[in-house]
């Protein structure tokens, strides 16, 4: 079993590389499965518009809850679990992550780097959102200067980063927690 942590903002590959791993995982006989903390927001807040912060905070804490919970329930099936959603930037915030779960199992943490313009192409491809600030974001990730696990440059065919991703987890680059 392995946790594998996939970061990235807005139309950085996460969904994509995340199902095509479940896949690898499978053709070389591992149970995998791919959770996304957006799915478990949208249980308490389909349209992302809270009337509070308050209330957000609530809602996306309750979010984490249920999520490390399918974690938990998926790890000790003995599932590769891969994730993503989650906005781990730092150290702190990946010490909070996994302090809501029970197992502890070897955990990888890939972050998708791509440039703007290109997130911009995707985004406007699948259909811009008034929520997503993909400038915000990029320089929320571009003040980053110590990134904790692995950096990948998500630029290549889909296919051909997550065979790259898949190499990266077989020789054990990214590994964050033991």
């Amino acid at each position: 079993m392995k946790l594998i942590l996939i970061d990235g903002g807005p139309a950085s590959g996460k969904n994509t590389l995340g199902n095509l791993l479940v896949g690898k995982f499978r053709e070389i006989g591992d149970k995998a499965i791919l959770l996304d903390l957006d799915v478990y927001v949208e249980e308490f807040n389909p349209q992302w518009i809270w009337d509070n912060e308050q209330q957000k905070e609530k809602d996306q804490f309750n979010a984490r809850i249920n999520l490390a919970k399918e974690i938990n329930k998926y790890l000790k099936d003995n599932f590769t679990v891969i994730v993503i959603g989650e906005r781990l930037l730092t150290k702190e915030n990946i010490e909070k992550f996994v302090s809501r779960l029970e197992i502890t199992c070897p955990t990888y943490l890939y972050h998708l780097s791509i440039p703007l313009a290109l997130r911009e192409k995707r985004l406007n491809q699948r259909g811009h959102s008034p929520l997503i600030d993909l400038p915000k974001d990029q320089k929320d990730r571009n003040a980053v200067k110590e990134w904790p696990g692995y950096v990948y440059e998500n630029v290549n065919s889909p296919e051909s980063d997550s065979q790259n991703l898949m190499s990266l987890i077989q020789e054990g680059k990214g590994l964050v927690r033991p």
